[in-house]
């Protein structure tokens, strides 16, 4: 009985994981499949009122709606300049952040993965009584600095302490390797 019962354990783990990397994707297909029905009532009026069927065809409410989403996303593009709309998305966005636990984290992996930016923080080695902790510097002053430890699973994620500049040995690692780095649980990190 045991016997089979470890052998249910690895495909188990991997049905398991395999639900966990593919629950992103289905989430994005549901909100994308969402938008399309919605959007489609809207087609569907376009198109019987401007008689599109009769130039597109059996495409015609395809086309349309396709059309009316990429409009969409124009105008909301367009309104994201103006400095009334961004203080109304800005209160809004506080609401979510209230509202929807995770947002946050969500939104600036989103953020990342469609506009990367630059890490410019600087790669820190932080001196502790259990020896010494890998972290990025956030904010240096004259004699204390403001320092993230990325938590090793998710990079946003860690805590911030201010410790005396005396502490800190900054490390020539760009910020991104050293994010690599701690999500391999520290394997690469340059010690002497």
């Amino acid at each position: 009985m045991k016997d089979y019962k470890k052998r249910l354990v690895k495909p188990k783990n991997k049905i398991v994981s395999g639900m966990m990397y593919l629950l992103p994707i289905f989430i994005l297909f549901i909100v994308i499949e969402k938008l399309w029905y919605k959007v489609s009532h809207l087609g569907k009026l376009v198109v019987h009122n401007l008689h599109l069927d009769d130039f597109f065809g059996k495409y015609s409410l395809t086309i349309t709606t396709g059309l009316l989403i990429l409009i969409i996303f124009y105008v909301f593009g367009y309104l994201a300049t103006l400095p009334r709309f961004m203080r109304f998305y800005d209160w809004f966005e506080g609401m979510m952040l209230d509202v929807i636990p995770g947002y946050s984290k969500y939104k600036t992996e989103l953020e990342n993965k469609i506009n990367p930016k630059p890490d410019n923080r600087t790669s820190v080695l932080v001196s502790t009584p259990m020896g010494n902790k890998p972290g990025l510097l956030i904010d240096e002053k004259t004699s204390s600095s403001v320092v993230f430890f990325p938590s090793t699973t998710n990079a946003l994620e860690g805590e911030v302490l201010v410790v005396d500049n005396k502490m800190v040995q900054k490390i020539d690692i760009d910020a991104k390797s050293l994010l690599g780095i701690m999500k391999k649980q520290g394997k690469g990190l340059p010690v002497a």
